[in-house]
């Protein structure tokens, strides 16, 4: 039979099945496992049939057919194999995408019940413990394997970052949130004992790996988090799909940063922000104005869901052609951390609704929306969950875009691009509102001069923000607390996850930017034929990718 691409990536998807649940559900059928297989064969594994799917492409004709496929499959396959050449895929432990993690949201807000949902939530929950030793092998094999010089990074992840997980973790288990993950009233008594002996397990797993994190792997941990130049383009361009000029980057984040700060001060002194912290003055009077205040669970809510509703109607009066699936979302307010918005897509099986989350400090339900309109947008529409929604209505896509391809400089950036559209088509109604969004690209923006500093150890320039110039983790926190207002404790967990996860902080503004490029090349091509709702269908008609591929198709016109 005469290869191609289309059976290539069916034979590739296939193969990831056997071990993936999402990837056998993207093939509508079932996966052997309840969680997917976090065991260092796996992963070696998987870097073998990439490079042999790898092979089976190049040995393709020029001229082949689906070349938009082939150039998502190759970009990702050689950025995966790149990203596990630095360590990074084997040695990963970091305070939020860790493989233990994934494990855990897996059965984030789910209901153990008598159906066949709340089964699938217990056999998630019953899998954990082999997972997480599995997890536990990994770790060990990525320290041997970075001992004898097998990676071009090292093969353990730095001290703050086991530090961080092993804390994390250790709450998981003192608080058993495991064994208190809901249930149904009618939950059968042998369902709950497996339910009670599957959470025993886990947490005995749980604190398996908070040793090995402590005891094994933190001696041999490395105290610099920085990743250095080449290791950290390395990751860079496999976190955006394309290689990238650091140093034009760096500059171009300063001047983001610059403007969007003097910005945000011109319309805080409009909306009667005063003394040498305009900005801060502001925010403290629209906290307290009731027009931006939200109290009781009930109508945070109830403002999250209309806002959703309007915004739909906007974006698919004036910009979009909406499928009908872009309904099924749930708008949720979870009273477990403070002050983030996120995105969860529905599994590929749609058994449960994509979910737009809105996390405020338990106890006190109380919320301003003047500073999260732009994360509503962001995380909802016409954000991800818009682009989450429309790829996956598109049966042109093969199942492995529209499922599995995930590339932080596509998603996030088209995400971030969705803030200033959502400006541009009125849905920042006031100076309040569109000083929370400005606040939001500084936040951005300080992402990608703290990221690339920190990492490669490049100084600051001379700037009126500040006179330092080294930079260190409490700068990078400053900036966050000083300049986008975060609180500082979830600035302070914002740049461990800069050290954690080097060059996903550059996705978002580096993202948006190709995506206004593209429209530009776009507009200037059509002139007065240009049509912002065409551009989008065409645009995200390409699926899931890396930057690289992409700005070739967009701007090929």
């Amino acid at each position: 039979m005469t290869d191609s691409v289309r059976r290539i990536a069916d034979e590739y998807v296939a193969a990831l099945a056997a071990h993936e649940p999402a990837a056998a559900q993207a093939l509508e059928t079932t996966s052997p496992r309840a969680l997917a297989d976090l065991s260092p064969e796996w992963l070696e594994e998987r870097y073998a049939l990439q490079g042999r799917v790898l092979d089976r492409l190049a040995a393709l004709p020029a001229d082949a057919d689906d070349h938009v496929l082939r150039a998502a499959l190759v970009e990702r396959l050689s950025s995966d194999r790149a990203f596990f050449d630095t360590g990074f895929t084997t040695r990963l432990v970091a305070g939020l995408a860790s493989p233990v993690h994934l494990i855990l949201e897996s059965i984030e807000g789910l209901e153990i019940g008598a159906d066949d949902a709340g089964e699938s939530v217990l056999a998630r929950l019953e899998a954990a413990p082999e997972a997480i030793d599995e997890y536990i092998r990994t770790l060990r094999y990525s320290r041997d394997l970075g001992a004898a010089g097998r990676f071009t990074g090292t093969g353990v992840a730095a001290v703050r970052q086991i530090d961080l997980l092993a804390g994390q973790v250790e709450g998981w288990v003192d608080t058993d949130y495991f064994g208190r993950l809901p249930r149904s009233a009618d939950l059968s008594a042998s369902s709950a004992a497996r339910a009670d002996a599957a959470a025993v397990a886990t947490n005995a797993a749980l604190t398996r790996l908070v040793a090995v994190l402590r005891d094994e792997l933190r001696p041999d941990a490395p105290t610099d988090d920085a990743m250095g130049v080449d290791v950290y383009a390395t990751m860079v361009s496999s976190m955006l799909g394309t290689p990238i000029d650091l140093a034009e980057t760096y500059a171009f984040g300063w001047s983001e940063l610059d403007r969007l700060v003097a910005e945000a001060r011109s319309i805080a002194t409009e909306l009667g922000g005063t003394g040498d912290d305009p900005v801060r003055s502001a925010a403290d009077l629209l906290d307290a104005d009731a027009r931006y205040r939200l109290e009781g669970v009930e109508n945070i809510t109830r403002w999250l869901e209309e806002r959703v509703a309007e915004t739909t109607v906007v974006l698919g009066a004036e910009a979009f052609e909406l499928p009908a699936t872009i309904a099924d979302v749930d708008c949720v307010v979870s009273q477990a951390s403070s002050g983030v918005v996120y995105y969860t897509p529905a599994p590929p099986d749609g058994s449960v609704h994509s979910r737009i989350v809105w996390t405020i400090p338990s106890g006190v339900p109380v919320a301003a929306t003047w500073q999260e309109v732009t994360s509503v947008h962001h995380e909802g529409l016409p954000g991800h969950h818009l682009e989450h929604t429309v790829n996956r209505a598109n049966r042109d896509l093969h199942p492995w875009q529209r499922y599995l391809c995930e590339v932080h400089g596509y998603a996030e950036g088209w995400a971030h691009y969705a803030e200033q559209l959502s400006d541009e088509l009125g849905l920042i109604r006031d100076p309040a509102e569109r000083l929370g969004m400005i606040l939001g690209q500084i936040w951005r923006s300080v992402r990608i001069v703290a990221d690339i500093g920190m990492h490669t150890g490049w100084p600051l320039p001379k700037t009126t923000l500040t006179t330092e110039r080294t930079w260190t983790p409490e700068l990078a926190r400053d900036f966050l607390v000083d300049f986008a207002l975060c609180e500082p404790a979830l600035a302070t967990f914002e740049v461990d996850r800069y050290l954690g996860i080097p060059g996903q902080a550059l996705a978002f503004k580096v993202g948006a930017k190709l995506w206004m490029e593209a429209r530009a090349a776009w507009k200037a091509e059509r002139g007065d034929d240009f049509s912002l709702a065409a551009f989008h269908r065409e645009a995200l008609a390409f699926g899931p990718m890396g930057l690289g591929p992409l700005r070739t198709l967009l701007l090929a016109g």
